[in-house]
């Protein structure tokens, strides 16, 4: 229930995002038709996924007793969390009712998805440093990661023109320096008299 629950949340920040992005979009002027139908829909939304929340989580409350965790699971999950260099996981694992062992699989997660996103700001630096943490919030995995990455680092590579020669400092010279060069070897081998 609590990856449910957490789905749920995420899916009620994304809606409420678009809210705000229509609302800043219609800063200083009315909203358009299609801008208000698109607000409405986000805020019905919105709503629909609080109710769902809340029934979520008094489900949990009810449930909680045999699945809560102890001082010491949460204790040890913190530690996870600071060692694995994503303290402000843990917050999120605790909210969520997260084991010690699911905890762990998540961090090493994060962990790679970190570094990941760290050699790949190497060949591209215009690469978000928040990349992993952002996709981790979306609910994507590691691989989703590495896909994300490996895509975005082709495209700059498409970007960037190949050559396999030296580019001729005065344009193409053409015949014209073919036939020079062919006088001067006849002339170096005697078989061209100067006129």
């Amino acid at each position: 229930m609590p990856a449910d629950l957490a789905g749920l949340r995420r899916e009620r920040a994304t809606a409420s995002a678009r809210m705000s992005e229509i609302a800043a979009a219609a800063r200083g002027r009315s909203m358009t038709d299609d801008e208000f139908r698109d607000f409405e829909t986000a805020a019905s939304e919105v709503t629909r996924l609080d109710g769902e929340i809340s029934a979520a989580e008094g489900q949990q409350q009810t449930t909680q007793t045999s699945t809560a965790i102890g001082r010491a699971e949460a204790a040890e999950i913190a530690r996870l969390c600071a060692s694995g260099g994503v303290p402000n996981m843990a917050a999120t694992l605790l909210a969520e009712g997260v084991g010690v062992e699911d905890a762990k699989k998540r961090i090493a997660a994060a962990g790679e998805a970190k570094n990941l996103v760290a050699l790949a700001r190497r060949k591209d630096s215009s690469i978000p440093e928040d990349f992993a943490a952002t996709m981790l919030a979306e609910g994507k995995g590691v691989e989703d990661i590495r896909t994300a990455l490996f895509d975005k680092l082709v495209a700059a590579e498409e970007k960037t023109s190949v050559s396999s020669h030296v580019p001729a400092a005065q344009g193409n010279a053409g015949a014209s320096a073919a036939t020079a060069s062919m006088q001067r070897e006849l002339a170096r081998a005697g078989l061209k008299k100067d006129a």
